[in-house]
């Protein structure tokens, strides 16, 4: 009996251990939305970007051409490779003193105490006087004056300018870093420089282009900007004047300094002004603003 008792009990357990019976094994994987997956989320989920420090304005931000340009993913550079001014922000207030800067350069460029202000503050020029470089002629009105940045934005720009950040160009437009960068000008002489370079523009007033050389020549190597072989050669043969105590001139423009030799009609009543300005049928001195309509006097 004791036998066939220890058959039975081995009957049973090959029961048990056949192929449809439930053996225990590994554990089952964690479900789906489990703290595995939650691990596996965070994995794939990348870190937010740093966010990117402002390039400051208050220095120029001439652009290191050794280091490559930072990815500002589109937000900080010009929408095409086409000048627009609006790209370049100019006449801000970066000292916060209420003064922006084509106010700062009207201040610094008039004739010491000649300033007038519209507030207490000192905000706004209402009148001064002024000595327009680029022609000779004294202003007391500021509207009648342009800022001119002597290096053109438009000439910047296509010179290496357009691959810049904002700030960069920022930094550019209101540098004022030189007293050579901004000058205050007639509006008439300004525009009608436009965007030419010194191959095709100097001021109509001689004694002026030496200086005027030199200060396109100090800002385009402070800014790092290119020049074309013909603007190379160019500012050379200027320099080399300017040395030898000659007149810069214009390819075709007949000698700046020279007495002007215009040739009158016999009996014209035009009263020549050498040592003066035209005015009416008289002449004034060179710094007096002529009220009168066109005359006789040449």
């Amino acid at each position: 009996m004791k036998s066939f008792a220890l058959f039975g009990a081995w009957l049973v357990f090959v029961a048990c251990a056949a192929p449809g019976a439930q053996v225990a094994g590994p554990a089952a994987p964690e479900p789906v939305g489990g703290a595995s997956a939650e691990r596996e989320e965070a994995a794939a989920t990348p870190e937010a970007e740093p966010t990117a420090e402002a390039e400051p304005i208050g220095a120029p931000g001439r652009p290191d051409r050794s280091a490559p340009a930072p990815d500002r993913a589109g937000q900080d550079e010009p929408t095409s490779s086409e000048y627009r001014r609006e790209d370049w922000p100019h006449w801000i207030d970066a000292d916060g003193d209420c003064q922006d800067t084509r106010t700062e350069v009207l201040v610094a460029e008039a004739e010491p105490g000649s300033i007038v202000f519209t507030d207490a503050r000192q905000c706004k020029i209402a009148a001064g006087r002024w000595r327009c470089p680029y022609t000779g002629r004294v202003i007391t009105d500021p509207r009648q004056l342009d800022v001119d940045h002597l290096v053109p934005l438009a000439h910047a720009h296509a010179a290496g300018g357009k691959s810049w950040s904002r700030a960069q160009r920022t930094a550019f437009a209101n540098d004022l870093g030189d007293a050579r960068h901004l000058v205050a000008v007639v509006a008439g002489a300004n525009r009608s420089k436009g965007a030419r370079s010194i191959e095709t523009w100097l001021p109509p007033n001689a004694t002026a282009r030496c200086e005027y050389v030199d200060a396109w020549r100090a800002i385009t190597a402070r800014w790092s900007l290119r020049a074309t072989s013909r603007e190379a050669e160019l500012a050379e043969a200027y320099a080399a004047d300017c040395r030898e105590g000659r007149t810069p001139q214009l390819a075709g423009e007949a000698d700046p300094a020279a007495p002007s030799e215009r040739a009158e009609p016999r009996g014209a009543c035009c009263k020549v002004c050498s040592a003066g300005t035209p005015c009416g049928d008289g002449c004034i001195a060179k710094d007096k603003v002529c009220r009168k309509p066109p005359g006789c006097a040449c």
